[in-house]
C-alpha cells in the first residue's frame, strides 16, 4: 500500500499516528505556474521542474531529484498494488488530486487498486485528532465512474490555454459536486488566485488590504492573510514568493530575498504599503 499526500509533513503525521504503508508526497504546488496536459509522469516532471526551481529559488537538480523520487515510486508499482489518495478540502490538495487522477486513469494500474480518503480537515489536521483521521482512513473508498467523470471534466478545463481556462472553469461550477464537495470551492478559489494579467490575485489584494491598516512583521502578515482564507491552503514559501514579487507595491525593510530564511528573520523584518501600493488601493494607480 502506498499513500499519496500533499507533502512530507502529511507523511510524517500519518506515520506518527500508526498508518501503515509506503508514503509518497506529490511534490508540486499547482496553484502556481502553468499546468501541462501531459499525464506521463516523466513529462509532467520535466514540464514543472524549471518553473518551480525559478519561482521558489530552489536549485533545479534538487527539484528534479524530488520528482524523480516520486516518479520512480509510482512507476515501480504493480498494477494491483493498493494506492491511497488522501484528499483534504484545501485548493492545494484538490489540484494535486486532479492531476494524480489524470495520471492514474492513463497508467498501468487497475482501476480497483485506488482508494480515496476524503478528510474534512487539513493534513496534519487543525481541528481533528489522530483518532478521527484513523477513522476516516477506515472509510476509504473506491471511486465510482461519476467521481472520475467529474474529476476529468474539471481537469480538462484546468489544462485549457490561459485565455480560455477561466471560462471553462466557470462553466464547471454548474456541475454536480456531491461526489467531491470541496472541489467546487477549490475551483472558485483557483479562479480568484489566477485572474487575467495584469489583474492582482486575491492573495495580492489581501496583502494590500492588510497593509493599508498598518505595517506588520512578515510573520504577522502571513498570519493575517491566513485568517482571511475560508480554507487556508498556501504555505509560507508560496506566500514569501508572491510577496517578493510585489516589491513595487510594498516596502520591505530589507533588500535581502525573503525566501528560505530562518524563523527569526520573519519576526524581525517589517513590511508596509508603498506609495504605489496605496495608489492601487485607492484606485489612483495602474497595474502593469
Amino acid at each position: 500500500m502506498i499513500h499519496i499526500t500533499n507533502g512530507d509533513s502529511a507523511n510524517s503525521y500519518l506515520k506518527k499516528i500508526g498508518i501503515q504503508g509506503q508514503f509518497q508526497a506529490w511534490h508540486d504546488v499547482l496553484h502556481h505556474g502553468p499546468i501541462t496536459e501531459q499525464t506521463d509522469l516523466i513529462k509532467i516532471s520535466e514540464y514543472r521542474s524549471e518553473f518551480l526551481a525559478d519561482f521558489f529559488c530552489i536549485a533545479l537538480p534538487d527539484v528534479k531529484a524530488k520528482f524523480k523520487q516520486r516518479d520512480d515510486a509510482l512507476l515501480a508499482l504493480d498494477p494491483t498494488d493498493e494506492i491511497v489518495l488522501w484528499l483534504t478540502p484545501e485548493l492545494f490538495d484538490c489540484l494535486i488530486g486532479l492531476q494524480f487522477l489524470a495520471w492514474f486513469k492513463s497508467s498501468h494500474m487497475e482501476s480497483n487498486s485506488l482508494k480515496i480518503v476524503m478528510l474534512p480537515d487539513h493534513l496534519p489536521p487543525r481541528e481533528h485528532n489522530a483518532e478521527h483521521v484513523q477513522r476516516y482512513f477506515q472509510t476509504r473508498f473506491t471511486p465510482e465512474k461519476a467521481f472520475y467523470d467529474l474529476a476529468n471534466t474539471v481537469w480538462q478545463a484546468l489544462i485549457f490555454p490561459e485565455q480560455l481556462q477561466s471560462t471553462k472553469l466557470n462553466q464547471c461550477l454548474a456541475l454536480e459536486f456531491k461526489y467531491w464537495p470541496s472541489l467546487k470551492l477549490a475551483i472558485t478559489r483557483f479562479l480568484e488566485e489566477t485572474p487575467p494579467k495584469p489583474e492582482l490575485s486575491r492573495t495580492q489584494w489581501q496583502i494590500l488590504d492588510i497593509l493599508s491598516v498598518k505595517p506588520l512583521s512578515l510573520a504577522q502578515l502571513f498570519g493575517e492573510n491566513q485568517q482571511l482564507e475560508e480554507i487556508p491552503f498556501m504555505g509560507d514559501l508560496s506566500f514569501w514568493s508572491i510577496l517578493e514579487l510585489m516589491r513595487d507595491l510594498v516596502d520591505i525593510d530589507t533588500q535581502e530575498c525573503i525566501l528560505h530564511q530562518d524563523l527569526m528573520f520573519y519576526h524581525l523584518h517589517q513590511v508596509a504599503l508603498s506609495d504605489n501600493g496605496m495608489k492601487v488601493i485607492t484606485g489612483d494607480g495602474y497595474l502593469t
